[in-house]
């Protein structure tokens, strides 16, 4: 990780100035995600939806994981679907707003709390061969945020531990039709 994306991430207070440092990693103006992960960008599945993703990181959320629904064979020549997901890191009224929008257009929701787990509802998101491979919605205590967002400042990992952690998917598989509209509205009105 350079310096300059070093010092970036170190001088974030907020989970609104981890979103706009996430905007650029997105863009390519950043070399690394805090604590030098994902160095290099996105992965290449992430490409069509990183105006998207930008702009929901610039409305003050931070997005920790994200898929495109899609199918096709693996690696290994087994199928695989997924649907189109999203993990956030929100404020409460970030969370009633999207849980209501992603509702009411009919998207799966799961969300809690680092503190608090709640009800913990894991959406499967990627299966190879008919098994799930991949479940989006599993709760992150403090400690693991705090390792995701190692080298930020101690006012930034409070922020993110006391952050409500939504994740929405598409009930469809394969498809991106219902979610990624829906964040791109809901990142406007922000």
């Amino acid at each position: 990780m350079s310096r300059a994306t070093s010092r970036a991430w170190a001088a974030a207070r907020t989970t609104a100035d981890l979103g706009a440092l996430t905007a650029q990693w997105l863009e390519g103006r950043l070399d690394a995600l805090p604590g030098g992960s994902h160095r290099g960008g996105p992965d290449p599945e992430t490409a069509p939806l990183v105006d998207v993703l930008a702009a929901v990181n610039r409305a003050g959320w931070v997005t920790v994981q994200s898929q495109p629904g899609c199918d096709g064979p693996a690696f290994d020549g087994r199928r695989w679907r997924q649907r189109a997901a999203v993990m956030l890191l929100v404020d409460t009224a970030g969370r009633d707003r999207l849980t209501a929008a992603a509702r009411t257009a009919g998207l799966l929701v799961a969300e809690h709390r680092a503190e608090r787990p709640g009800l913990v509802r894991e959406i499967p998101v990627t299966t190879w061969d008919g098994d799930v491979h991949t479940a989006f919605g599993v709760h992150f205590r403090r400690r693991h945020l705090r390792q995701w967002f190692s080298g930020c400042h101690r006012e930034a990992l409070r922020a993110v531990g006391e952050a409500h952690q939504v994740t929405l998917a598409d009930p469809r598989w394969n498809e991106d039709g219902l979610l990624w509209p829906l964040l791109a509205a809901q990142a406007a009105v922000s």
